[in-house]
């Protein structure tokens, strides 16, 4: 297989451990994997010492008999590298490596996730094992993919951390007097004479506000040498990897903005992902969805979901009921996945996640919801030739994402409730979602050239080249909303002096004319529209000075009382409308809709919000069905743009199609 090439089939797996069992019991887990239907195995991610007893011991005979095992039922393995959880031998040897809180503390030994990605020692041990296991497994029959580390996150504020961090500063900035103009440090005497004065404090970048926060040009710099930090880690093992294999790499994200995965991704091959939501927000998945499904020229895998409930400490349902487990994993698929691993396969008998969710017991019984596990295998089966030769098409319509934004909203907050995550999901997205246009969820620095609309809100930080292609995107023809929240601040988090956008006023056709707080006063300041159409808003608004633009808005009441709130702007070809402050759902959908019917991109269904409708396509982009999923626990009501077949049911599906509670359907038309 290599790095690009699509499976050939849908797979489903989990993850399971077998150095946890005895040598005896592991035919009787793989056979029953295989009686279920499951044809993919995640191993070996928490396995270094077993593979390393001792410094330089190595033992991957046991492992190979595994794969071995696999390899005889025709069950593909993806092999994780273990460097998310480093032997006792190793943290006591080289104390050093372990990971150092902003307070001080190190961590100790048996926590996972306890050690320093930044440490020069560590990188060198990391890349001993995983040298050594990619010597013992590449060309293994069994073999189909790499998975690097395991669900990586976490800064690290130890001394060794804290000199690469002044020496990345004097590589940013040259001299610390260049450092002191970038970040005005006049402000409190905070100006540095050496690079060594300035702190390496705690940085908890990406959700909620950062309390007492120190100075967020500061922290700002802190999240970007994590971050880079991070994906050198992540490379070093993907360069030894592809030195002696073909096959693709992956790992699975998590769901936070802390970590750049943007960035992160670069490094691999497949994007890939741990989700855990619950029955009540399946649909905070489908954010996430979109935006893996163009990250990469192929497939995202779901590396990890809940086989029926979820503990980490405590037990929460992901799904109360077969149903949500067949919703979720359809889900993906129908997205643009084309592999979904459950985590895990049998019940740990030891350690610290015994009553997380499972396939088996520790006794080897089965657990509940093995028959519906069983179900979706035969289906998945049934119809993955048709998913596979009809992938996703394309969208005309893109939501910029960047993780720099949930940086800046969480060392500047404009609101105490407000995080980016929130914003990008349940006021951008959702519209998106609950109307049935079809969307991609894309970095800024992506290819995105063939989309017809895009959307640009809650980007403080606009890099220069972002600016200038967005321009250009739009003087050719494209259809641009802006804000609210965009092109504010400069790259190193301070605000312009220039001008309020920094030169973004050509573009958007106007200039700043206040910046005023809606804050404890959303029910006296209201948008209003021509006709009907107004909405609330909350937290900053932006008003206007029109230079060439046109208001399509303007507030009523508040400091910017007739100002404009929204504009547009013709460019070129194009045209950009301009939003000063957040919208209801029904007044942002009006700005979309005006910039989607110039664009000619109409929706791919209507009706009921909670149904995810994807069209399905042919090489070329021509429509073969659609594939649907009711997010919610009542009967649901769309209509399609035509007539077709339910494959799942094989009955006739009129344009106007009902869809029972957490059901799914793929219409070929």
């Amino acid at each position: 297989m290599s790095q690009n090439a699509v499976l050939d089939k849908v797979l489903l797996g989990v993850s399971w451990y077998p150095e946890m069992w005895p040598e005896d019991e592991w035919a009787r887990d793989l056979d029953k994997m295989h009686e279920l239907g499951y044809r993919a195995v995640r191993m070996f991610e928490f396995a270094w010492h077993r593979c390393e007893p001792d410094e330089g011991a190595y033992d991957l005979a046991w492992a190979v008999k595994v794969m071995d095992l696999c390899a005889q039922r025709d069950i593909r393995v993806i092999v994780g590298t273990p460097s998310a959880a480093p032997p006792a031998w190793l943290t006591s040897q080289y104390p050093e490596v372990l990971m150092t809180a902003a307070n001080g503390k190190r961590m100790r030994h048996g926590q996972r996730r306890h050690v320093n990605p930044h440490s020069r020692k560590y990188r060198e041990l990391c890349a001993g094992i995983v040298a050594i296991m990619v010597k013992a497994f590449a060309g293994h029959p069994a073999l189909m993919a790499w998975h690097i580390d395991n669900e990586m996150n976490g800064f690290d504020y130890g001394p060794e951390t804290r000199e690469l961090f002044h020496k990345w500063l004097e590589e940013h900035y040259g001299t610390v007097e260049a450092l002191n103009r970038a970040w005005g440090l006049e402000f409190w005497s905070q100006a540095y004479s050496a690079f060594e004065q300035v702190p390496l404090c705690a940085a908890p970048v990406g959700g909620a506000e950062v309390p007492n926060r120190d100075h967020p040009s500061l922290l700002m710099a802190i999240a970007r040498f994590q971050n880079e930090g991070w994906s050198a880690f992540i490379r070093q093992q993907c360069e030894i990897i592809r030195a002696a294999s073909s096959l693709p790499i992956t790992t699975n994200m998590t769901p936070t903005f802390q970590m750049d995965w943007f960035k992160h991704n670069r490094e691999l091959d497949v994007a890939g992902h741990s989700l855990y939501r619950d029955i009540d927000h399946y649909g905070w998945n489908v954010v996430l969805y979109d935006r893996m499904r163009p990250e990469k020229q192929r497939p995202y895998w779901l590396l990890e979901t809940a086989p029926n409930w979820s503990a980490c400490g405590r037990i929460w349902n992901i799904h109360r009921h077969a149903a949500g487990i067949r919703l979720t994993t359809w889900l993906s698929v129908i997205l643009g996945g084309e592999m979904v691993l459950y985590w895990q396969w049998r019940q740990h008998w030891a350690g610290q996640e015994m009553l997380h969710g499972t396939l088996l017991t520790a006794t080897g019984k089965w657990r509940p919801a093995a028959a519906a596990h069983r179900s979706l295998c035969g289906e998945l089966d049934s119809h993955s030739a048709w998913l596979q030769a009809h992938p996703p098409a394309p969208a005309k319509v893109a939501l910029l994402a960047a993780s720099e934004s949930a940086w800046v909203m969480s060392i500047d907050p404009t609101d105490e409730n407000m995080t980016y995550s929130s914003l990008l999901r349940d006021v951008f997205h959702r519209t998106l979602l609950h109307n049935h246009i079809w969307r991609d969820v894309v970095a800024w620095d992506a290819d995105w050239e063939h989309y017809r609309v895009i959307l640009a809100p809650c980007l403080p930080i606009m890099p220069g080249e972002l600016r200038h292609r967005l321009a250009d995107w739009v003087r050719g023809g494209g259809r641009l909303m802006l804000g609210p929240f965009s092109g504010t601040h400069t790259h190193d988090m301070t605000v312009w002096r220039d001008q309020e956008f920094g030169g973004f006023e050509e573009l958007m056709g106007a200039a700043s004319a206040m910046r005023f707080t809606a804050q404890a006063l959303e029910h006296e300041i209201k948008v209003v529209f021509d006709g009907d159409t107004f909405s609330r808003t909350r937290a900053w608004c932006e008003a206007f000075e029109c230079e060439g633009a046109g208001m399509l808005a303007r507030y009523d009441g508040g400091y910017g009382d007739g100002l404009a709130a929204v504009i547009e702007h013709g460019y070129g070809e194009g045209s950009v409308i301009t939003c000063g402050c957040l919208l209801e759902e029904q007044a942002l959908l009006r700005v979309i809709k005006r910039l989607t019917a110039e664009a000619g991109v109409e929706p791919v269904a209507a009706g009921a919000p909670d149904v995810v409708v994807v069209p399905r396509c042919v090489p070329g982009g021509r429509t073969a069905g659609y594939a649907l999923a009711n997010l919610s626990a009542h009967p649901q009501r769309v209509r399609l743009p035509s007539r077709g077949k339910d494959r799942l049911t094989a009955k006739e599906a009129a344009p106007y199609f009902n869809l029972p509670p957490y059901d799914v359907a793929l219409i070929e038309v």
